[in-house]
């Protein structure tokens, strides 16, 4: 039971940090048009006029919302690795199929995945050791 509500909990957790550092991320750095986010075609034709401030807005996010989820579910389960497995698995997925959906600068997909490995996989390695000990 511990193990399931350390993956929600750790979900939710990284979800409302990455919705809350977007959010922000908007506010500082709106987008200097008008976009129908529904029209494929319109957001392509939109990407490079997206400023870089709003793309690293979204990579601090996505890194933060990893790193939260991981170490609320490393604080609930100290027992077993399988919840940080678990969120590690399913942010890394929702981030790949986040930059297939639509067209993204290849930096941004670069440091994207970059960031959240470098966020991601020590703690990985660190909730399994704990585990071992």
């Amino acid at each position: 039971m511990r193990t399931f509500l350390a993956t929600l909990v750790g979900l939710i957790a990284a979800f409302m940090v990455m919705m809350a550092v977007e959010l922000i991320g908007h506010k500082l750095y709106p987008l200097p048009f008008e976009m129908n986010a529904e029209n494929a075609g319109e957001i392509e034709k939109s990407i490079p006029l997206i400023p870089l401030s709003a793309y690293v807005s979204v990579i601090v996010a996505h890194g933060l919302g990893l790193l939260v989820g991981l170490l609320v579910s490393m604080i609930i389960d100290r027992e077993t690795p399988y919840p940080v497995y678990l969120i590690g698995t399913f942010l890394f997925i929702g981030t790949i199929v986040n930059l297939f959906s639509f067209p993204h600068p290849t930096w941004f997909a670069i440091t994207d995945v970059v960031v959240m490995l470098a966020i991601g996989v020590p703690l990985l390695f660190k909730a399994q050791k704990r585990t071992q000990n």
